[in-house]
Order: structure tokens, then sequence, then C-alpha cells
């Protein structure tokens, strides 16, 4: 059995994290094999969006604790870390195309920071949050520390991340900002198909220049924002996409972007 599953639908994506017996722990395997996917989209721009999710109960509990062994790697987890589950984060933050994650259960250490490096979150009702590290002597990772500051603020981040036996649900982390949405278990997989698919046949350059701009805004100043704001207009208006989206909006119709 595959550590995850691959399918291509038009210009979607879907990687499905396939360890369910582990509640899709993170092995070795399933982090380089999710990064390689993800990283193809950057160097070929094989796909216009990417939907992931987990098969079974769970959406990711973290690093496979047993599996990995990494108790026993105590000296090298700085560098692994950076070759491995880091490199997946900054691949999902740096990929040109809109990443959505249909959240289908608890997502938990590395797990839960995966979901939330995602573009567009939208989670079963029974989905949770959990950033358990320090119960084990471990701090943030899988870019939590930058990711929880940001969309909740430190008191809220700090919380979470000290005490870290509170499993936040899906509709808190909707009320705190952290996800996009929360919807009834049986048809998450439908909305999160809707909403991924909607974003595949969008303006790929200009959703792909909006998530540059949302992460360029979270360190800038007002000045640097609309200065960059200018420079991706710019790319922006020089795409076949452009003038066909201001004709359809003229014609009352729907845009046909062909995502160039």
């Amino acid at each position: 059995m595959t550590d995850l599953l691959i399918e291509k639908e038009g210009g979607l994506l879907i990687l499905t994290l396939n360890r369910p017996d582990h509640m899709n722990a993170m092995s070795s395997e399933l982090v380089n094999a999710t990064t390689t996917a993800i990283t193809d989209v950057i160097e070929n721009k094989s796909a216009r969006a990417i939907l992931i999710t987990g098969t079974g109960r769970g959406f990711c509990a973290g690093a496979d604790l047993q599996g990995d062994g990494l108790a026993n790697r105590r000296e090298k987890i700085e560098g692994q870390m950076m070759a491995g589950v880091n490199r997946l984060i900054l691949a999902v933050r740096e990929v040109p195309v809109p990443v959505v994650i249909a959240l289908n259960g608890a997502a938990a250490g590395a797990g839960c920071g995966l979901a939330l490096a995602g573009d567009i979150v939208i989670a079963a009702r029974s989905a949770k949050l959990l950033t358990a590290f320090s119960r084990i002597g471990a701090v943030l990772d899988g870019g939590m520390s930058w990711s929880l500051t940001h969309k909740i603020g430190p008191a809220r981040a700090t919380g979470m991340a000290m005490l870290g036996d509170q499993a936040i649900t899906a509709e808190t982390a909707k009320e705190w900002g952290l996800i996009w949405d929360v919807v009834d278990d049986d048809i998450l997989m439908d909305e999160a198909m809707k909403l991924a698919s909607r974003l595949a046949s969008g303006p790929s350059v200009a959703l792909g220049l909006i998530k540059r701009q949302i992460a360029n805004a979270q360190n800038s100043t007002m000045a640097d924002a609309v200065r960059f704001e200018a420079a991706c207009q710019g790319q922006a208006f020089a795409t076949d996409d452009f003038p066909e989206g201001v004709k359809a909006f003229q014609e009352k119709r729907p845009a046909e972007f062909i995502g160039r």
C-alpha cells in the first residue's frame, strides 16, 4: 500500500495521505512523496490547484514517533527536519497555486502544521487541531510558530503550544480564524472538491499572485504592500485571463480562464 494516493482531475491535483492504521502519521516515505508531488507542480506547472486530505478517521497525527524512531535520532533531528517536514511545509507555501486542505479528522503536531500551511482549509465538523509537542518535551514545528502566531495572535498561540492538551474543535478553529469553513462530515469531500475545482479553473496566475501578496503582507509595511500590489497587478494584467475576465464581466457570463 502506497503512503500517498495521487489523482488528477483536470487541473486539480488530489493528494491523499494514506496511512490510516497510523492516523496518517508522517513517515519519511509519506513526507518525501508529498513533497515531490508538490515540487513537480512548482517546477512543471503540472496543476492549477492542489487538494490535500487523509484517509480514515484522521487527517494526520504528525511525526511517526514509532516507525521513524525519533527518540533515537536526537542528534540529527535539526538537519532531518530541514530536509523533511520543513521542506514539505515550505513547498506548500511556495507552490504558485491554491492549496486546499480537506480536514477530515484530527490533525496533531506537524500534521496540524501541514493543515495550517494550506491556503484554504475546510474542515469536517468532527475534526480537531492539537499541538501536543510540549507533552513530550518538544517544541512547535511544521511552521506552526509562524502560522499560529500570525493567524490567531501570540496569546492564543502560546496557550495552544504550552498547554498542549486541549484539542481545538473545528468550530473554534473557524471562530478564531484558523480555518475557512466547517461542514458536516458526510459532505466534506463534496464541498472540498467543489471549492478546489473552482480554483483549478480560475485565473491561475492571479491566484498565485494573491497567494504571494498575502504572504508578503505578513511582514510588510503598508507602503511596501502597495508597491508589491502594483507589481503583481502588472503581471496579472499581462495575462490572457485578464481580458477574458473583463469581457466576461461586461457580458454578464462566467469567465473561461485558461490559466495563463
